[in-house]
């Protein structure tokens, strides 16, 4: 029964690190994303969403990006 609940949690936390990652990439937009988010917390063990996130935000280099200051101006969806 142990082992069979250590993998449900890192499953459960590696479904969590994949689903960062796509967003990070920009692979999921907002809406999908969101209805993603919505499916694999609600089944998810608290224990594999801290160590999903303790290990993401651990291990990747992310950096904050500035704000743009052009008020629509650019190419970008910035507003």
């Amino acid at each position: 029964m142990i082992d069979k609940n250590l993998e449900e949690i890192e499953r459960h936390e590696d479904e969590i690190c994949n689903h960062i990652r796509r967003q990070i990439l920009g692979l999921s937009d907002q809406v999908r994303s969101k209805e993603t988010w919505h499916k694999i917390l609600a089944g998810a063990d608290p224990e594999a969403i801290a160590n999903a996130l303790s290990r993401q935000l651990t291990h990747f280099n992310y950096q904050e990006v500035p704000r743009c200051k052009c008020r629509g101006k650019c190419s970008y969806s910035c507003t």
